[in-house]
């Protein structure tokens, strides 16, 4: 799962691709990400093949309600001044999967946890793929540390990530919060040639939800 702002949208459709950071350059009309963690990722090694630094590939985290997410919600509920203001309500889930990027050929890594930490390890093994995320934990509303285990929202944090560009084809669908959202997207792949996306609204992937909107 990768998330960005609905306003990248026009630009990411346009060129048919998500660009890893190091890549992309200054394109993102709207940065939801924290400036300290990009200098983190953009330092941060890498070490199998094929190599580089954190911010050479296109991050997909393997569950939606990221501690990253729950980061940009808090601040916005916090009202803090200089940082990205709108919350996670218009965030886009772009959804893929671990076979379709391997059936595709691309050259990708999976990491046990959060790329900024030391302990985190990468690999680019299927098997070690199957060992190394904490499967259970990724299907767990709650992801916070706890006195007996105080490395689960590192574990929280494993990703799957794309050396430098992922396609737009490889995409199984798109998710967001609100049926207003998803109004808006629609309208946006139409704009971009999309025909009969799969598009769903899960309010329960989005921090602040109520259980009315997941009923709705």
């Amino acid at each position: 799962m990768h998330f960005t702002h609905v306003d990248n949208l026009p630009a990411i459709l346009g060129t048919g691709r998500l660009i890893a950071d190091s890549c992309v350059g200054g394109h993102l009309v709207t940065e939801v990400g924290s400036v300290d963690i990009k200098a983190s990722r953009r330092s941060r090694l890498v070490t199998c093949p094929p190599g580089g630094f954190v911010a050479d590939y296109v991050p997909f985290y393997f569950a939606p309600r990221s501690p990253m997410m729950y980061r940009i919600a808090r601040d916005h509920q916090a009202g803090k001044i200089g940082l990205y203001p709108d919350g996670d309500d218009p965030l886009v889930y772009l959804v893929s999967s671990v076979d379709r990027v391997h059936r595709a050929g691309l050259p990708w890594l999976v990491s046990d946890g959060n790329c900024a930490s030391v302990l985190t390890r990468f690999s680019g093994s299927l098997d070690d793929l199957v060992s190394m995320v904490d499967w259970p934990l990724m299907r767990e509303i709650s992801w916070n540390n706890v006195p007996d285990d105080q490395d689960r929202m590192r574990r929280r944090m494993a990703e799957l990530l794309v050396h430098r560009e992922f396609p737009l084809e490889l995409l199984a669908g798109y998710s967001v919060r609100t049926k207003a959202r998803e109004t808006q997207l629609r309208r946006l792949l139409r704009s971009a040639g999309i025909i009969d996306p799969y598009v769903a609204v899960r309010p329960d992937w989005y921090y602040g939800y109520t259980r009315r909107e997941v009923r709705e």
